[in-house]
């Protein structure tokens, strides 16, 4: 589902976009004054947002809106020069009256000096509503309160019976900057940023028993019944509170032909919780709707040390993003070789660390010896491009980009995970089995060269080669570096591939476009990590490497991680731009990509994992002048994603997203004195979710029970808006003149996160999460704008 850019764009300038459109210049003349000193201007006004707190979740997401209410709008964007000093100031402020203000104030010398100050809001508020009996709130430790008519096994469950909570986030961000020129030739620059976050962000928790972790005491059968709970899913609040610091000083020189710039780059995240915990209860939500006992732990006769309960699972602490920061030291520049040839690079080296203490963040049982991860990773980046043009007609480009990234953070043993022990016991036992955190060192390169010649007939063709090598390193040694997960991972890939455009100017009207590119991503041998007995003894044990085509002969359904895997990449490309007339133009565009996974697979049980990705693009933009007074614009454009996965547990899945956008509007000027206009625009984002069972990997027909689940299917998720926005705008004189905006949103949101044809979904403890389905705002502001 493809809606949040949407989304957020409209719904953050609702209010003060709308009204920037009623903001042309009043006048068609000015004297000379008025073209060498610009005008500052405030404007001062008032608008009202018709609609509920439900109807305008969607669009009050980032203005801080959702009831309605009126609200101040307050602008100023002001510029003034002493002529005598040559000093300029620059006051500049937007949304001021709203929780998405800015303000920005600088002050310059042009070619001496120059500090600025900035700083902004922004508030992202959860378009949904939860219900809950939750507390705690706002704080590291959430106590869950089951909504109930009892609090003994098998009382009734009364959802929706809970407080109603709006999550919302804030931004506040402080940025500080200056450059001085030491001389003619050398600048030194530097800027600070602050930015602090803070509010209620959802997030969930949950856990379906292991055999080895909760379950009765034989471990003889682990299933649901009615007062026996074997999993459960709750909805919780993360506090969000935290600082990021961003700090770079720079020295820039100019010489003779040539630039040059250096240095540092600083980020600092910090993180005042580490850790959530949840307070959870031992009777939570059935699917039957009662409440009913979480399963107890296993005892040690099925794993050594016994298991862990239901309720301790879900109460252990769930770690937060820790500190961490970021040092860069880096140079760049450019140079003129000769008269057609030019070089730029960039060198930058840089060393990053997360070493928060696991106790202070309210984690524990870390490995023993062991305080923090100690994460330290060292990138070294480096990139050269040169471009160049002997003859006249010939252009040429080159540019390599290497990057290596070292981890050094220590291995140790965090992650435990019960492993059965073979042959079958009956009833089955386990025994803890630990992996190893993963590194994360690679090095990557890529390059390319193009070039483009002006043919004769107006035709221009350009030819381009690209190449990407990244090498990661591969466990060796189970008894070194023990990994869970995967069947395989890959040392090294490399991708090559060509691009072809022919452009060419059919005449003074039209110009049009061809692009056609290719590449192929390949690896390595395969390494195993498995260590079951019909693997070792094909001698494709822990560590050892082989082509993909034998892994798929011992396993059919062995999926390769999609980041590794063989790809075939296609791209067409078309554009033009049509102008018949001065008063029309017109441009289309369309593209069409496939990425197919080629890595070899079972013919019998086909490719398990991700398989295909598509995507194509057609659009149409056209503006004509009906005068000089009156002008029309609209666009029409066309978008669809498809993704294709075999799922190793008997399904496949054809996810296919579709985008129309229509957008018509209008601006004029009926007298003088007055501009009016308005636009309409549509939006149609649906997703389906195709599914289909898969045969076995012997080639038996699906299962039963996959066959019903396809045969049921899933519903589209569909989001739809409709927005109509009017402006009039009439000047009172040189220096005053007053705006009207009226703007209406239809807006729909269709899909079954969190429920479906008015059925919610119903958390473990009663927590429901609801949104208005349909829903309409209109916003009206009037504003008087002056200029100084």
């Amino acid at each position: 589902m493809n809606i949040n850019k949407q989304t957020f764009s409209f719904s953050r300038t609702l209010v003060s976009m709308a009204v920037v459109a009623a903001c042309a210049p009043a006048f068609a003349q000015a004297d000379a004054a008025e073209l060498t000193t610009p005008d500052s201007t405030v404007s001062v006004g008032a608008g009202i947002i018709n609609g509920g707190k439900r109807d305008a979740s969607l669009m009050g997401q980032y203005n801080g809106r959702r009831n309605e209410e009126a609200v101040l709008q307050l602008d100023i964007d002001s510029t003034k020069r002493d002529d005598a000093s040559g000093v300029v100031m620059i006051i500049k402020g937007r949304d001021l009256g709203l929780e998405s203000r800015e303000l920005s104030f600088a002050r310059e010398k042009q070619g001496d000096w120059k500090y600025s100050l900035d700083y902004y809001e922004l508030v992202r508020r959860d378009p949904r509503t939860l219900n809950t009996g939750l507390t705690g709130l706002g704080t590291t430790v959430n106590n869950v309160v089951p909504l109930a008519a009892g609090t003994t096994v098998g009382s009734v469950g009364k959802p929706g019976t809970g407080a109603d909570q709006d999550f919302k986030l804030q931004r506040i961000g402080l940025g500080l900057a200056g450059e001085k020129w030491i001389s003619s030739n050398l600048q030194f620059e530097v800027s600070f940023k602050n930015e602090d976050k803070k509010g209620d962000r959802a997030i969930s928790r949950g856990y379906d028993c292991a055999a080895y972790v909760c379950g009765g005491p034989s471990n003889a059968a682990i299933t649901q019944s009615a007062t026996n709970q074997k999993y459960a899913l709750l909805l919780l609040d993360e506090p969000v509170n935290s600082t990021t610091k961003q700090l770079e000083i720079k020295l820039n020189y100019a010489g003779q032909g040539y630039n040059l710039s250096t240095g540092y780059y600083g980020s600092f995240y910090n993180n005042a919780n580490g850790s959530l915990r949840a307070v959870v209860p031992n009777l939570l939500y059935n699917p039957s709707g009662n409440l009913g006992t979480l399963f107890p732990a296993v005892p040690s006769t099925v794993i050594a040390g016994g298991g862990t309960s239901l309720q301790n699972v879900l109460q252990l602490p769930m770690a937060l993003a820790p500190d961490n920061e970021a040092h860069q030291f880096y140079l760049s520049g450019n140079a003129k070789l000769a008269p057609s040839t030019n070089i730029n690079f960039r060198y930058a080296y840089t060393h990053a660390t997360q070493t928060e203490d696991f106790a202070s963040m309210g984690l524990l049982g870390a490995p023993a010896g062991v305080s923090n991860l100690g994460g330290v990773v060292d990138t070294n980046l480096l990139q050269i491009g040169i471009t160049s043009r002997p003859l006249p007609k010939l252009s040429l480009l080159a540019n390599v980009r290497y990057e290596d990234k070292d981890d050094h953070t220590p291995e140790a043993l965090y992650n435990v995970e019960g492993g059965e022990i073979l042959p079958t016991t009956t009833p089955r036992t386990y025994v803890n089995r630990s992996w190893f955190n993963y590194r994360a060192s690679s090095t990557k390169l890529t390059g390319k060269l193009e070039a483009s010649y002006q043919l004769p007939a107006d035709l221009r063709g350009t030819v381009g080669l690209d190449y990407t090598s990244y090498d990661r390193p591969v466990p060796v040694s189970i008894t070194e570096e023990e990994l869970a997960g995967l069947g395989a991972v890959r040392a090294k890939n490399e991708e090559n591939g060509y691009r072809l455009e022919l452009r060419r100017s059919v005449s003074e009207t039209f110009t049009g476009a061809i692009g056609y590119s290719n590449s192929k991503r390949t690896g390595s041998d395969w390494t195993s990590l498995s260590n079951s007995a019909a693997f070792v003894n094909a001698g494709l044990g822990y560590g050892k490497t082989a082509p993909a085509s034998q892994f798929i002969a011992l396993n059919a359904t062995n999926a390769f991680p999609m980041n590794m895997a063989d790809i075939d990449r296609e791209k067409v490309k078309l554009s033009a731009n049509w102008t018949p007339t001065d008063a029309l133009e017109v441009q289309f565009y369309a593209e069409n990509g496939t990425d197919k996974n080629s890595t070899a697979a079972s013919a019998v049980a086909g490719g398990k994992g991700w398989r295909e990705t598509g995507s194509s693009i057609y659009s149409i933009d056209a503006q004509y002048a009906l005068s000089e007074a009156w002008k029309l614009t609209g666009y029409l454009s066309q978008g669809v994603q498809d993704l294709k996965v075999n799922h190793s547990t008997g399904y496949l899945a054809d996810i296919k997203s579709n985008s129309d956008a229509l957008g018509l509007g209008v601006v004029g000027s009926p007298t003088g004195r007055l501009e009016v206009g308005a636009n309409v625009e549509y939006l149609n984002d649906t997703t389906k979710y195709g599914i289909a069972a898969s045969p076995t990997n012997t080639g038996a027909a699906a299962s039963a029970a996959n066959l019903q689940q396809a045969a049921v299917g899933l519903p589209d998720v569909v989001y739809q808006t409709t927005t109509l926005s009017l402006f009039a705008k009439y000047t009172l004189d040189k220096k005053s003149s007053i705006k009207a905006v009226l703007v209406s949103q239809q807006a729909k949101l269709n899909e079954w996160s969190y429920g479906y044809n008015g059925v919610p979904f119903v958390y473990s403890d009663g927590t429901t999460v609801s949104l208005k389905q349909d829903q309409t705002t209109n916003f009206f502001g009037v504003a008087y704008i002056m200029k100084f």
